[in-house]
């Protein structure tokens, strides 16, 4: 063998080994993302390996991966059920798996199950994790099932600020829907617009279109069509085809935006796709009047008005019966 040879040999194999050892080195929470991201390959069973070696943190993330069935590591390196692998690292004090073993065990709805689910969100509570606060807030907000869990609005108040006070954005939503309905309390606008914009500026798609909806007709927080326009359009981007189709009726309408049928046909084709009956019922009659560069055809006006009555889209009935 020349010497060139056995260096070029002797530096591949160093090269494979460094790489090898980067991969190993990475931590279980790395692990995990990467396999969340479909990087199965080596990092399901690497995972797998640091799990049952006994590391509380692996076991947590492998747990969670059990949840998630990421790359079918139920089939591959799944011995035993998430609740097995989260209960080490939950006796010991880590509170997400705390919050794992609390969902597996209320997974039956039984009284028993959620019982012990209300111990382990408790402990994970108690160490500021947002996940468990918001679980307790739908407990008592709905009423738990054991006579130690009964509905209490306050208690659920509460776990829902505290949720909201660490970045839970379904906790945004949630009390945004309970001031925006007056769920057993007062409604006020004011404090619905206030959860909502949360929501949009964390980038919920339900939470844009929702604060838009708010701008566009001034309640709870001034009128501005304009800024209404932007949460819809950040909405429907995401493919929210509630947002789509408003974002259309003001595009189409010159609202809070220069006038352009061509993109609301295209955004009511969406919404529609997305088998919204409004928007059904808007794209059918933009097809009847040939509208949005769109051609006139009274068969494709009669298809998504139909699609639209199916929906029971207010007024598809009287649209159609005029074409």
């Amino acid at each position: 063998m020349s010497k060139r040879f056995k260096t070029r040999a002797v530096s591949t194999a160093f090269f494979s080994l460094l790489i090898t050892c980067n991969a190993w080195a990475q931590g279980p929470r790395e692990l995990y993302d990467a396999m969340k991201a479909g990087k199965c390959v080596p990092n399901s069973e690497q995972l797998h390996e640091q799990a049952v070696a006994g590391d509380p943190d692996a076991q947590t993330q492998f747990g969670k991966a059990i949840q998630e069935n990421l790359c079918g590591i139920v089939e591959q390196w799944s011995p035993g059920m998430p609740e097995e692998w989260f209960r080490k690292p939950a006796e010991l004090g880590n509170a997400e798996a705390q919050v794992g073993l609390a969902e597996e065990l209320s997974w039956d709805r039984s009284i028993e199950g959620e019982e012990a689910g209300v111990y382990w969100d408790l402990k994970a509570a108690e160490q500021g994790n947002a996940k468990a606060q918001f679980s307790l807030a739908q407990i008592y907000h709905r009423g738990g099932r054991s006579i130690k869990n009964l509905k209490d609005m306050e208690k659920a108040l509460a776990y829902y600020n505290q949720a909201a006070e660490g970045g839970y954005i379904m906790a945004y939503m949630s009390l945004a829907d309970i001031y925006d309905k007056g769920d057993e309390v007062p409604k006020n606008d004011e404090v619905a617009a206030k959860w909502f914009r949360k929501a949009a500026e964390s980038g919920d798609a339900y939470g844009q279109n929702n604060f838009a909806e708010m701008l566009a007709t001034g309640r709870g927080v001034g009128k501005d069509e304009g800024r209404a326009v932007m949460w819809y359009r950040k909405s429907a981007e995401q493919g929210n085809q509630y947002s789509q189709y408003e974002l259309a009726k003001m595009l189409e309408q010159g609202r809070g935006v220069a006038r352009d049928e061509r993109e609301a046909a295209r955004l009511y084709q969406q919404s529609a796709d997305a088998d919204f009956g409004n928007a059904q019922l808007a794209l059918g009659k933009m097809y009847a009047q040939g509208r949005g560069g769109l051609p006139k055809s009274k068969s494709k006006a009669e298809f998504w008005m139909l699609k639209a009555v199916g929906r029971y889209a207010p007024g598809a009935k009287e649209e159609l019966e005029k074409l």
